[in-house]
């Protein structure tokens, strides 16, 4: 199954880039899909012939365990669109833009906004090193605050573990665990540890310990802190979690596979414990907080002039291709900025084109952490929309 509770951004690129280079993929590009009318309901003022390209891309995702997916564009000049199409579960309910969902690895730029919020109030040197916070990891002494933001960090990927794999798809809701689990699996993969500050590789662990750094600063809980920042913001639907449960209206969210051939019914994966992503994943929130969320993060508000130039100081994640970066907290895809995440029952991917002022945010309600098909629908988007915005290296 792969790396299944929060997608490795290099592995969702490889999807994005193949939709994004109007080869196959997950989701067919718009005149593959299906001519049958797939149930929706939303508003628009795209033009109508955009619009249903769009539904076109959107209907031939519902496949492979995803039964609906939602859409948001917000474009200042050709219009907007939130549109939600198909099921919310395999019973029939109808999609809406509505709806919550976990939106995994998205989670990460709420935990950078927090780290960079403090340093820019001179609560937190980015230059510290980990051991000031969370001794005896590996390479503590020298891996900065700065490059556990930057994915640079070269701390061992917990996700990657084999027990951990294990008992996490036999049981997402993996009573008893805590972030402390994963510095132990840290720990204990100490020969696959990379020197810091000489690569960008993505890391979940990266994030689930700047979580733990940010409960140092504060002595307030992750949760807690980041409740506050999330109010800050306005973001009324986003959340994050104390318990197992999605807050309602929810989507359900089933594993995909990525197996055409898998037949119905799918494995639900609704239930998970926030506990086991943290940090790196554990948020919940909706397509149309996300929306206005976008352009916030590509902006840099709440941060300071100087800390939100620091965050768009990009580190290559691929070198040939369809270009791809990472700064500190936030992906870069060609022109475009924000994140992308998968976890088990949910993919999603939420980006901001700042020299257009454009936003396209999808989620669909499926994931494992291999499929990933909001990543590969949203590519189709991005492409129809601004077809010169992802260049390549």
């Amino acid at each position: 199954m792969g790396r299944a509770l929060l997608l490795p951004v290099a592995l969702v690129l490889a999807v994005a880039l193949i939709a994004c280079s109007g080869g196959s993929a997950s989701a067919p590009s718009p005149a593959a899909a299906a001519t049958s009318p797939v149930p929706s309901i939303g508003t628009s003022t795209l033009p109508a012939d955009v619009v249903a390209q769009i539904d076109r891309a959107a209907g031939a995702s519902l496949r492979d365990g995803v039964t609906g997916a939602i859409v948001s564009v917000v474009d200042p000049a050709r219009g907007t669109l939130i549109k939600a199409y198909g099921t919310a579960d395999t019973a029939g309910t109808p999609m809406t833009p509505d709806l919550h969902y976990r939106i995994a690895s998205v989670s990460k730029t709420f935990t950078a906004d927090a780290v960079l919020e403090l340093a820019g109030q001179g609560r937190l040197d980015l230059d510290a090193p980990l051991s000031d916070f969370v001794p005896d990891v590996p390479n503590a002494s020298t891996i900065r605050i700065r490059d556990l933001l930057a994915m640079r960090g070269g701390v061992f990927d917990f996700t990657a573990d084999p027990g951990f794999l294990a008992r996490y798809t036999a049981d997402p809701t993996l009573p008893g665990w805590t972030p402390q689990d994963v510095v132990g699996i840290v720990r204990a993969n100490a020969a696959q540890a990379k020197p810091p500050n000489t690569a960008t590789v993505y890391s979940n662990s990266e994030f689930v310990l700047l979580g733990l750094v940010l409960e140092r600063v504060t002595g307030q809980s992750a949760q807690q802190y980041l409740t506050g920042l999330i109010g800050r913001f306005g973001l009324s639907q986003t959340s994050y979690p104390t318990t197992d449960a999605l807050p309602s209206p929810s989507s359900r969210g089933y594993i995909a596979t990525g197996d055409p051939q898998t037949p119905p019914p799918y494995r639900d994966g609704t239930t998970s414990n926030p506990q086991v992503p943290f940090t790196a994943g554990a948020l919940i929130s909706t397509v149309p907080d996300l929306t206005r969320y976008a352009p916030m993060l590509a902006g840099g508000q709440g941060l300071s002039p100087s800390v939100a130039a620091q965050r768009q100081t990009w580190g290559p994640l691929t070198t040939s291709g369809p270009r791809a970066q990472y700064g500190l907290g936030i992906l870069q895809l060609g022109d475009w900025v924000g994140h992308n995440g998968s976890i088990f029952g949910y993919s999603d991917a939420m980006f901001h084109l700042p020299s257009q002022r454009a936003t396209v945010v999808f989620m669909v309600n499926a994931g494992d952490g291999e499929a990933v098909p909001a990543q590969a629908l949203w590519g189709e988007v991005a492409r129809l929309l601004y077809p010169q915005s992802i260049p390549t290296w």
